[in-house]
C-alpha cells in the first residue's frame, strides 16, 4: 500500500512549517506506509460501508433505457451532427444566429454525463421546427432535416427524461442535504414512468426499458418498501437503511413519500411507514450513538438557573417534547411541513434531542461522489504543470479555500 503525497487540511494561524524542498517532484513523496499504517487504513476501510453513487447509477438506467430503443438512434444521430456543424463551421453558425439570434446555441453533448444530452434535445426543440429546416436546406444540409416524427419523437423523450434530469441535478449539490432525496426520487420515477404508459405514441420500449432498469439497479429500496422480494444471498444495491432513515428526517419528505408513491396497499403502507420509525428509534435510543457534547445553549440555560442578580431576566429556552424517543418523532412527523432540513434542525435540536443526533449522521452523507470528483477538479486546475514547483501544503490551502468558498 503506498500513498501519493503528504496533502494535509490547512493548520490554524501562526503554526510555521519548513516546506524548503518538499516539491511535488521530490521522490521522497512517493513510498510505502508503514506496516502499523497499514493496519490502521486497513481496519478503518474494512468497517466502512461503501455506498453507490446516485448520479452514476442514475447515468447507468439512462443508458440503458436508449440503448434498448433504437427508434430514437436516427433522431440523436441528427441532433449530434448538427450540434457539430454548429459548433465547427462558422458558415452555418451565420446562418443559425441570423434566424434565430447570436443567443440561441445548441450545446455539445458530453458522453460522461448523459443529461448534456438532455439539454441538447431541449435546446434543438426551442428552434422553430419549420425555421429550423429551412435554415439546414438553405445552408445545404438536407440530410440533418427533421421529420415531423422525429421532431414529436424528441418532444416525448424530453417528456420521458426530464424528471431523470431533475433528480440528478438535485443530487449533486454541495451545499443541501442530498442523501434524502434518493428515495423519493426513485419512486416518483418509477410513479411517472407508470404514469406515461398509456401516454406513449413513440418510445414505449424507453419507458419499458427504463422501468426494468430502474427495479434492477435500486432493487434495495424497492425491497425496502414492500415494492420486490428479497433473494436470500443477495445484497440488492442500495439496501442500506440510511436511505429510507435520511427520507424519513428531512422534513421536505417526512412520510410523505409512502403515502403518494409507494405502490400498494394501505396495509403495505401502514407496514412501511412502522418499519422506517422502527428504524429510526433504534438508531435514537443506542446509547453509544445518542451522546453529543453540551450545547452553548445548553450551558447558558444552566448559567441562568445557577440563580444570580439578574437570573430572572434570562431567556427559557424551549423544552424537549418529552424524553421518549417515541414521542419526539410523533412530534417532529406533526411539524414537518417541506422546512429547509438544515434549517429545521438547526431550529429544533433543542426540542428533538435524540432525532437530532441521528438526523446529523444520517443528512450528512452525499448521494453521489459528485462533490468529491470536484475538489480533484479543482486540484487540476489548480496545480498546473507551470506551477510544479508548488509545494503539498499550498496545494492543500488553495484547494481547500477554492472548496469552500462562498
Amino acid at each position: 500500500m503506498r500513498k501519493a503525497f503528504t496533502v494535509c487540511f490547512p493548520t490554524e494561524q501562526g503554526e510555521e512549517h519548513d516546506d524548503d524542498g518538499d516539491h511535488l517532484d521530490d521522490p521522497e513523496l512517493w513510498h510505502d506506509l508503514t506496516l502499523e499504517d497499514q493496519e490502521t487504513v486497513g481496519a478503518a476501510m474494512a468497517k466502512t460501508q461503501r455506498l453507490q453513487c446516485f448520479a452514476h447509477t442514475l447515468q447507468l438506467v439512462v443508458r440503458d433505457g436508449l440503448s434498448e430503443t433504437k427508434v430514437a438512434s436516427p433522431s440523436l444521430s441528427k441532433l449530434s451532427k448538427l450540434s457539430s456543424l454548429l459548433h465547427t463551421s462558422t458558415t452555418f453558425k451565420d446562418v443559425f444566429e441570423a434566424e434565430f439570434g447570436e443567443q440561441k446555441a445548441i450545446p455539445a453533448a458530453v458522453i460522461t454525463r448523459w443529461n448534456s444530452t438532455l439539454r441538447q434535445v431541449k435546446a434543438v426543440l426551442q428552434c422553430e421546427h419549420l425555421k429550423l429546416c429551412a435554415v439546414l436546406e438553405m445552408a445545404g444540409h438536407k440530410e440533418l432535416l427533421f421529420t415531423t416524427r422525429e421532431w414529436n419523437l424528441l418532444k416525448e423523450m424530453v417528456d420521458i427524461l426530464k424528471p431523470f434530469g431533475e433528480a440528478t441535478d438535485l443530487t449533486q449539490g454541495e451545499k443541501i442535504v442530498t442523501i434524502s432525496a434518493v428515495v423519493p426520487s426513485v419512486l416518483s420515477l418509477t410513479h411517472h414512468l407508470e404514469k406515461l404508459k398509456p401516454e406513449v405514441r413513440f418510445l414505449n420500449g424507453l419507458v419499458r426499458s427504463l422501468q426494468a432498469s430502474l427495479n434492477k439497479r435500486f432493487l434495495g429500496i424497492f425491497i425496502s418498501v414492500r415494492m420486490a422480494r428479497a433473494e436470500h444471498g443477495i445484497t440488492a444495491p442500495f439496501s442500506d437503511p440510511v436511505y429510507v432513515k435520511a427520507a424519513a428526517l428531512d422534513p421536505a419528505f417526512s412520510l410523505l413519500w409512502v403515502e403518494h408513491h409507494v405502490l400498494g396497499s394501505c396495509d403495505i403502507k401502514t407496514e412501511v411507514t412502522q418499519k422506517v420509525k422502527d428504524l429510526i428509534l433504534q438508531d435514537a435510543a443506542d446509547p453509544a450513538k445518542s451522546e453529543q457534547p453540551v450545547t452553548p445553549e445548553e450551558e447558558h440555560q444552566e448559567a441562568c438557573e445557577d440563580g444570580g442578580l439578574f437570573a430572572a431576566y434570562c431567556k427559557r429556552q424551549k423544552k424537549d417534547v418529552g424524553k421518549s424517543p417515541a414521542l419526539q418523532l410523533s412530534h417532529y412527523l406533526d411539524i414537518a411541513d417541506g422546512q429547509n432540513a438544515l434549517l429545521f434542525w438547526a431550529m429544533n435540536m433543542q426540542t428533538l434531542p435524540s432525532l437530532f443526533h441521528v438526523a446529523t449522521r444520517v443528512l450528512a452523507v452525499p448521494a453521489c461522489s459528485a462533490p468529491v470528483e470536484r475538489v480533484f477538479s479543482y486540484g487540476g486546475i489548480i496545480l498546473r504543470p507551470h506551477r510544479a514547483q508548488m509545494t503539498d501544503r499550498l496545494l492543500a490551502n488553495l484547494v481547500f479555500c477554492k472548496c469552500n468558498a462562498e
